[in-house]
């Protein structure tokens, strides 16, 4: 079991009006396995959905219910935990990095989720050996260490926590292009190695469409797809979701109506240069 929401609806309080942010939103995700995007322009919610996902925001109305706790809880039941079970990498998460050294700061969640100090040590070396963070680095400062070098830290102190499902939101958002690549390739690595769950969301359609499996399309708070990437890209009305096409699909487009070249969808660079190749050859 995963998360699943059951028309839950969420309004954030105003002095004077209520804003609603997201509506009535029914979705099953799985516990494992599954690799979603998150997709839709400012403002449509998804960050508000995330965060109904690890308890942080809870429903207005309607149920959210993550590995068999229901939300909101009945009182006096504990909901910390899921806050372990489902780890949120907030944008520029590096803004909260705060311990004297690197692998402190790794350290962090698992000793406030009770492990020994033993414990805690083991499982930050392990999550920062994932993310690429070399040894040599763990007593330096978190704030002397490079912009890329910060996210992997944060992202690794998410990691140290064990969680089952990983939600990242604007991960590679300020980071250059290899950085970019750099941070995506390890979710992948988790995601292929490990089974995990990862929910992402982007404006990045280049990313959604390489490494998305499934995309969640938000728009004024409503869930309006959902559903395989290729369906969505291929939508006859796609234009109706206010999105932009992956780089590839548009470059495919192109050379198919001025250059007569049979139209195959490609939805990453080396697919495309791949099947060029082949047309060529």
């Amino acid at each position: 079991m995963g998360i699943q929401f059951k028309d839950v609806s969420y309004a954030y309080r105003g002095l004077k009006v209520n804003y609603d942010a997201i509506g009535h939103i029914n979705l099953d995700i799985k516990a494992k396995g599954e690799f979603i995007a998150i997709v839709g322009h400012t403002g449509s919610g998804k960050s508000t959905l995330v965060q109904h996902m690890n308890a942080l925001l809870l429903p207005s109305s309607g149920v959210v219910t993550v590995f068999g706790q229901d939300l909101p809880p009945k009182k006096k039941e504990k909901i910390n935990h899921l806050r372990q079970k489902v780890g949120l990498v907030f944008q520029f998460p590096e803004y909260q990095l705060f311990e004297e050294n690197i692998i402190k700061d790794i350290m962090f969640g698992p000793k406030n989720f009770k492990s020994t100090e033993a414990e805690a040590l083991e499982k930050a070396k392990r999550a920062a050996q994932t993310v690429g963070i070399d040894e040599s680095l763990y007593e330096q400062s978190p704030f002397r260490i490079s912009g890329g070098q910060m996210r992997r830290v944060a992202v690794a102190g998410i990691l140290a926590m064990e969680p089952e499902i990983l939600v990242l939101d604007e991960p590679t958002r300020g980071l250059d292009p290899k950085g970019r690549r750099d941070l995506m390739s390890i979710f992948k690595k988790i995601h292929d190695e490990e089974g995990k769950t990862i929910i992402l969301i982007s404006h990045d359609m280049d990313l959604v469409s390489e490494y998305a499996k499934r995309v969640l399309v938000l728009d004024e708070g409503k869930l309006v797809f959902d559903g395989p990437k290729e369906a969505l890209f291929e939508h006859p009305d796609f234009d109706q979701f206010h999105l932009d096409l992956p780089t590839p699909l548009k470059i495919m487009k192109h050379m198919s109506q001025s250059l007569g070249i049979p139209y195959v969808p490609t939805y990453d660079f080396n697919s495309l240069l791949k099947y060029l190749k082949e047309v060529k050859a």
